[in-house]
């Protein structure tokens, strides 16, 4: 593998927005167009109240004051990364490359990591930041792909000795065809490949785990991620490896060394036919018994697999697919399990969009519930364990990348609350205020998947409640 000579990158300019070097903001400049209505309200009463009244007044206006300004530093308000970055080319050979991520913070770099940036922008206004805050931790993401490979540095541990995929499972062994003469002890956490060309798929279930929970390039990166093997070097799977998958996942789920949880979530980015050709099946596993498993699991399943309000609950987030051969010549939704998104409560079934804020073209539209961003989507890969999809050939793009998004932003709501159910947190996804320039019926409404601050808001209000009834005493 050779690596290309690194161009000399500009002298960066730093963004003034974001921690100086010594870890802390720039002191805000604070007005009075900043408070809420309450406090504005407020401060116009203090001013025109009865002399004889103010001294009784100011100690509640002192107290939300103090409550408003001392919250987003307790609630890290203020933690905000770039999503401005450089990137390097590594040369893998004529046709075929990979990236290295060389910084970000620089306020010149391209808005590399957008993805990022556009989820917590209710209007689509990129600014270049994205604020992390409930990243997931205690959640679960189970992603059936083509493996994930566990000691990329995107998946590394706070303490740097180890790796947040904490388990795979390969469930291929069926599928003969497509598959690669590569080596591995264990392709479900090491994929690998024989030639470039499979390198693209090969390294898809990478790709898609980064943009869950991925350090620097994921929405949720202190989430943890199980790689169900479903899928081969070709990206050939069938109803019989999905199903042999969810049932690893029920039996992970309920292992006593599995971290707990009550709800967690699975990632499809793919489709699936009940037999391939040249793939000898002589009883496939139907399309009904694979929507049968999904739903139980989304209601509840015990450790056997079996029906149970009280047992562990999954969210299914899944790809709406591509045009390129991800549905029929009209363009629409036609492949399972995508087509379900709309009959099944808990199963979210996801579009792309543009960094312009507009519907990204490449993708299939109807039977979508939510939009996520899908072009020129920067994650990881397999070349090595600091690379990144390059851009040739670009395959930078895909609803394939749009559905991890929402995984993520679910890992989010549920290290906030771990008792929510599949149910609820897609309503909680799906009722984003945020739109797309070009909103259609067909397109989810123009639904753009929005990371709400709204928990926070809560606890600072009743924070804020709390001091002015303490405090006016």
């Amino acid at each position: 593998m050779l690596l290309a000579p690194r161009e000399q990158s500009p002298t960066p300019t730093p963004d003034p927005r974001l921690p100086t070097p010594a870890g802390q903001l720039p002191t805000p400049q604070i007005s009075s167009c900043h408070f809420p209505r309450f406090a504005r309200i407020l401060f116009r009463v203090v001013q025109d109240a009865p002399k004889n009244q103010v001294i009784p007044l100011r100690r509640p206006f002192a107290a939300f004051l103090f409550a408003f300004a001392v919250y987003p530093a307790a609630a890290g308000a203020q933690d905000f990364v770039s999503t401005r970055c450089h990137e390097s080319e590594v040369i893998l050979d004529a046709t075929h490359n990979a990236a290295k991520l060389d910084g970000c913070g620089d306020s010149s770099a391209p808005n590399l990591l957008w993805h990022l940036d556009r989820i917590d922008q209710q209007d689509g206004a990129l600014d270049g930041l994205y604020r992390r805050h409930d990243l997931g931790a205690g959640t679960v993401v189970y992603v059936m792909d083509t493996g994930v490979m566990a000691t990329h540095a995107e998946f590394a541990n706070d303490a740097g000795d180890g790796s947040r995929v904490i388990a795979g499972f390969d469930v291929t062994r069926g599928v003969t065809i497509g598959s690669s003469h590569c080596t591995s002890a264990n392709k479900s956490l090491a994929p690998c490949y024989s030639n470039t060309n499979e390198l693209i798929e090969a390294s898809h279930g990478t790709s898609v785990a980064s943009l869950v929970a991925g350090k620097n390039v994921g929405v949720a990166p202190e989430a943890l991620i199980v790689s169900i093997r479903v899928m081969n070097e070709s990206a050939l799977a069938t109803t019989r490896t999905y199903l042999e998958g969810l049932n690893r996942i029920v039996s992970h789920a309920w292992d006593p060394s599995t971290p707990q949880f009550r709800t967690a979530v699975v990632n499809i980015s793919g489709w699936v036919l009940e037999k391939l050709a040249s793939n000898h099946d002589a009883n496939p596993v139907t399309f009904a018994a694979v929507e049968q498993k999904i739903r139980d699991m989304i209601n509840g399943v015990d450790a056997t697999g079996h029906p149970d309000p009280n047992g562990k609950r999954f969210l299914f987030v899944v790809a709406g697919n591509n045009v390129d051969n991800g549905c029929g010549r009209a363009g629409v939704v036609d492949r399972f399990p995508a087509i379900l998104g709309k009959e099944i409560d808990g199963l979210i079934t996801v579009g792309g969009m543009t960094e312009e804020n507009s519907w990204w073209p490449g993708a299939c539209h109807g039977g979508l519930e939510i939009l996520a961003p899908s072009q020129g989507i920067f994650s990881a890969s397999i070349t090595a364990v600091d690379h990144y999809r390059g851009t040739k050939p670009n395959l930078r793009s895909g609803t394939s990348f749009a559905a991890p998004i929402i995984s993520g932003i679910a890992a989010r709501l549920l290290s906030e609350n771990p008792n929510l159910t599949p149910q609820e947190l897609e309503a909680m996804i799906t009722s984003t205020q945020s739109r797309i320039i070009n909103p259609d019926a067909s397109r989810a409404d123009g639904k753009v998947a929005f990371v709400r601050d709204a928990p926070a808001v809560i606890t600072a209000q009743h924070s804020v409640g709390t001091a002015i009834a303490r405090l006016a005493r």
